[in-house]
């Protein structure tokens, strides 16, 4: 894979990753709120049933049972709790709601009505309680506490809510002693409970709410999503690696055949050497190199060698030279095909006095090689070193000046100008 194609795929799956979290914590939130709503519902349908038994008690029943007192129906000390305490009554209807849950392996609820100034001890704040009640008397616009809980192996949500304040019809047994019935101070004394006036916020309701169920019903919901995000995900990221993989084939392919295309333009297709075109064009870019030098030779008598042998036998020998000479050049010289017979090497970082030794060198090699058409072959090279003055066509000429200067002289020979 091409490291574009690499580093978009990872751009790709960075984005996914990110996604994919991003929607995971925004669904993780969403469910479990929306598993602490489903809880709220029941608790404020259980907070309903509360003020409901609270009205009722406060302005349906005591009226009566004062009433009947006032009629001498019933004995003026008469207090019952299971009548006329709303903590009493309320408690004991949860603790019949819990055992009917037991009953049906349903989670408990934990029920109390909390106070800093109990009747019963039962009803006693512990230390959190009396901190949440401080907080709803100091600020009447708080209606309500919430913390979402964990002891054993179940979940709750711990709900505080203030009750009703005071009424008048409470100061019957909660402002004084003296006026409260009898029968209530025989049964909780006469300290307990009182000293309270109307408007004050006597008692929250503390409760602690199972919330296994809710939260079992998030997680599968989200879960569930999750899941079918992920398997979406894991498509999603296989369509888009199988197209990369393609497009990547696909660039592959069209690299090598501009590859073939660029050697197929830069290399002469017969001797595998570089051609004309890219001769000039080396030339041109490599003409202020203060220490440039240009050698170009020919093979000599080569129309004889193809009018004698062929011209497959000809071709043969082209390609034979041009291996022969490549194999005893530096890495940085540059061997070209500039014509029929006629070739170049582009030299650098070389004395003239070493440019000629190679020179030298490459006439011997060529005239001991054996072609294997039964006679020897020989080449004639002019060379050219960069003047301050020259231009790629000055130096050329000089280098093809001296070529045939050696050819006159007799070939299987150099010139240097």
């Amino acid at each position: 894979m091409t490291p574009k194609n690499k580093r978009m795929l990872m751009i790709l799956s960075a984005i996914l990753l990110c996604g994919y979290a991003l929607v995971g914590s925004a669904l993780y939130e969403y469910t479990h709120k929306y598993a602490e709503d489903q809880n709220k519902k029941k608790l404020d349908q259980l907070l309903l049933n509360q003020r409901a038994l609270h009205s009722y008690l406060e302005d349906h029943l005591k009226p009566v049972i004062y009433e009947l007192k006032k009629e001498n129906k019933l004995y003026p000390e008469f207090f019952d709790p299971k009548v006329l305490s709303f903590t009493y009554i309320a408690r004991n209807i949860h603790d019949q709601l819990n055992i009917l849950r037991s009953e049906n392996n349903i989670t408990q609820i934990s029920y109390k009505l909390a106070t800093d100034n109990p009747r019963n001890p039962l009803n006693q704040a512990n230390k959190d309680e009396l901190s949440i009640l401080e907080r709803f008397r100091h600020d009447p616009s708080l209606k309500e506490y919430s913390l979402v809980m964990h002891e054993g192996d179940h979940h709750y949500i711990y709900y505080a809510i203030p009750i009703e304040a005071n009424k008048d019809s409470c100061m019957k047994c909660h402002s004084t002693p003296d006026k409260a019935p009898r029968e209530l101070i025989e049964r909780y004394g006469a300290t307990a409970g009182f000293g309270e006036k109307v408007g004050n916020l006597r008692a929250m309701i503390s409760l602690k709410m199972p919330f296994d169920d809710e939260l079992s019903e998030a997680n599968q919901i989200f879960f569930l999503v999750m899941g079918i995000l992920t398997l979406f995900l894991a498509l999603l990221y296989g369509v888009i690696l199988y197209f990369i993989r393609k497009l990547d084939d696909s660039q592959q392919l069209i690299e090598e055949k501009n590859k073939k295309l660029s050697i197929l333009a830069e290399r002469d297709s017969l001797t595998g050497v570089l051609n004309r075109r890219s001769f000039d064009n080396d030339l041109m870019h490599q003409i202020n190199h203060p220490t440039l030098g240009l050698m170009i030779y020919d093979i000599d008598y080569f129309k004889k060698i193809n009018d004698t042998y062929g011209h497959q036998t000809g071709d043969k020998v082209l390609r034979t030279l041009s291996s022969l000479i490549q194999s005893h050049l530096r890495d940085s010289d540059r061997l070209y095909r500039i014509g029929g017979e006629e070739f170049a090497i582009i030299t650098e970082n070389q004395a003239p006095e070493d440019i000629e030794r190679v020179a030298e060198r490459l006439l011997r090699i060529v005239s001991e090689f054996d072609f294997e058409i039964g006679e020897s072959v020989h080449i004639s090279i002019g060379i050219s070193i960069r003047l301050e003055t020259d231009q790629a066509a000055s130096l050329y000429k000089r280098a093809d000046d001296a070529l045939y200067q050696a050819k006159n002289e007799g070939r299987n020979r150099y010139v240097i100008r």
